[in-house]
């Protein structure tokens, strides 16, 4: 039987693997990426349409507009891995642009470090007992738990919204907690200033499990400057989850 260890680590096999293959992706400024396809090769105008239907939980199938999808400049489309162990389900990930939330375009495409852009990591299933109190994974609370045997409880930062904590031992950066909507809370990373010489994409991430569509895990990062809009960015995303759903494929016969 698999176990929630055992995926992990084939799951970090398989990024291992992706980064050795393009590196330029996963390197230590995050969120960077090098272009798919050399300039002259590109087309007269990003690729229309949508992905096909991503099925990422039994409630929830996307079709994401390609011009989100950064692979869309490579021939037109996007391809997708299946999740290990769940044949039937798929990873989502996009990207988008502040301050209009809008897609790719064949200049900011050209821009590998644009501050304005958020990148959607990673959006699938998660397990529905995370939430359960002091179970493993991603639900916020249980997470900032966790986390505050390592964090200093005394006198956090207020900012836009969130508690941010310093570790006990001085980092360079903030665990930050807060709302995100009414039912739900949300938990930060955020890199604080002076940043490391080589660390030229300073960022900000967001890494949970939400109860919506049946439980899904999530992951956003975006560059740190842009943390007072933390909030319009989240709530965005889910925007565009709720814009892009569709209805699963009829089951094979």
């Amino acid at each position: 039987m698999r176990t929630r260890c055992s995926e992990r680590a084939a799951r970090l096999a398989l990024v291992a693997l992706v980064c050795a293959l393009g590196a330029a992706g996963c390197g230590k400024s995050g969120i960077a990426n090098k272009p798919l396809v050399p300039p002259e090769e590109l087309p007269s105008a990003w690729p229309q349409g949508n992905t096909d239907p991503l099925k990422i939980t039994d409630q929830l199938t996307l079709s994401i507009p390609l011009q989100f999808e950064r692979a869309a400049i490579h021939h037109g489309k996007a391809t997708r891995a299946l999740l290990f162990g769940q044949s039937d389900r798929a990873e989502a990930q996009f990207d988008f642009f502040l301050p209009d939330f809008s897609g790719y375009t064949l200049q900011n495409y050209q821009n590998d470090a644009d501050p304005t852009k958020v990148e959607v990591v990673y959006l699938h299933a998660g397990d529905p007992h995370e939430a359960d109190a002091d179970a493993a994974g991603e639900y916020p609370p249980n997470m900032l738990k966790r986390a505050m045997q390592d964090l200093n409880p005394d006198n956090p930062k207020e900012m836009y919204g969130l508690k941010c904590y310093q570790g006990r031992v001085l980092s360079d950066r903030l665990t930050c907690y807060g709302k995100r909507d009414e039912h739900e809370d949300i938990l930060l990373y955020v890199k604080v200033p002076p940043f490391a010489a080589e660390d030229t994409f300073p960022v900000m991430q967001a890494r949970y499990f939400s109860r919506r569509y049946g439980g899904v895990r999530i992951a956003w990062r975006a560059h740190v400057n842009n943390l007072p809009r933390w909030h319009d960015i989240d709530s965005q995303i889910w925007k565009f989850i709720d814009a892009w759903k569709v209805e699963p494929a009829p089951p094979a016969r």
